[in-house]
């Protein structure tokens, strides 16, 4: 009987064998997140001054160079909405703002994220809405004085390093362009960077700003 019992099960059991390593592995992949082949890596340039064009169903990660997101009023007049560098990733996809643009402000280099491959970015995306947030509140300091320095804090966190002196900025702005940003004018941008540095709170030379340890945050 035992013989005769086991010379019919166990083939049996070996027969079931194929069809419990399939259900076996439906069940495990079921349970996972298809996997998205990761796009080509396919770099584009951009000249200093000109537009990156924006795609609705594509976001840009950036790769070299800083980059202005703005928008423009009924009157023409220019409002930042951001400045990105290296790692950051800018599209029309993360804004409601139209018009909408990509200005570079120095020769840059971009990559295209398709939308199917957003997830993989969200690390990024989170870093997006949090520096946009730092620079709305930045932009409702109501002296002016208090938002030139509070955004020269920001830029030297953002675009600088850290020296014997102070936090060097090495992105350098014209006078016109931190007064676009801040919503305020030319002159009073060029007043206040003069008061700064005569209270011995930033220093400036042809190639960067340091901003003084007295003033950053901690």
């Amino acid at each position: 009987m035992n013989r005769g019992w086991r010379s019919v099960s166990v083939p049996i059991f070996y027969s079931f064998v194929p069809f419990l390593f399939s259900v076996w592995k439906i069940a495990v992949f079921a349970t996972q997140e298809p996997r998205i082949a990761s796009p080509a890596v396919q770099l584009r340039p951009f000249r200093q001054r000109s537009l990156i064009p924006s795609q609705a169903d594509s976001l840009w990660k950036i790769t070299a160079g800083v980059v202005r997101s703005l928008t423009w009023t009924d009157a023409g007049t220019p409002i930042s909405l951001g400045l990105w560098t290296v790692g950051d990733v800018v599209g029309v996809a993360l804004s409601r703002v139209t018009p909408y643009e990509l200005e570079c402000l120095t020769d840059v280099q971009v990559q295209a994220i398709p939308r199917s491959h957003w997830r993989s970015i969200t690390d990024q995306l989170i870093d997006h809405a949090q520096e946009s947030q730092q620079l709305l509140a930045i932009l409702r300091q109501e002296r002016i004085r208090d938002r030139i320095l509070a955004f020269l804090q920001w830029l030297s966190y953002k675009f600088g390093r850290e020296s014997a002196n102070g936090r060097v900025i090495e992105l350098k702005l014209s006078h016109r362009a931190i007064a676009e940003i801040l919503g305020t004018s030319r002159v009073t941008v060029t007043r206040t960077l003069g008061q700064l540095e005569e209270e011995g709170l930033m220093q400036r030379t042809r190639d960067h700003w340091i901003l003084s340890h007295d003033v950053l945050m901690p």
